[in-house]
């Protein structure tokens, strides 16, 4: 529940949140880089749990890769910790000041999860 408490303030964290066309926030490297340690924290948290809660409830019976992302994304993002995540992430947007206009997602996968994920 804290997680959430502290997702929620990221979203209200500076500018507007533009929307995609689900009516979801889109939370952008602008965001990121704005919200606290304990924010960034959050939203990874957030995220990872999404992706367990998915792989849960896909069970032994994952449909193909080019079907579902969990299985990359899991393979992508295992083998950090938490905070691992945020500091590659703060090291991204660091790095490439371009992405922060970029949905934090996106940064995540393209620049974080896969990279240095072994193809299968």
């Amino acid at each position: 529940m804290t997680a959430l408490v502290a997702v929620a303030a990221l979203f209200a964290c500076g500018a507007a949140l533009a929307q995609d066309k689900s009516g979801f926030p889109i939370i952008t490297g602008e965001h990121w880089i704005n919200a606290t340690d304990g924010e960034r924290l959050a939203f990874i948290a957030g995220l990872t749990t999404m992706v367990e809660l998915e792989k849960e409830v896909q069970g032994d019976n994952l449909p193909p890769v080019q079907k579902s992302l969990i299985p990359s994304w899991v393979r992508g993002l295992s083998r950090y910790t938490l905070k691992e995540i945020v500091a590659a992430m703060d090291k991204a947007f660091a790095k490439k000041p371009e992405l922060k206009s970029k949905p934090v997602v996106e940064v995540l996968w393209y620049e974080v999860a896969i990279p240095e994920t072994p193809a299968k």
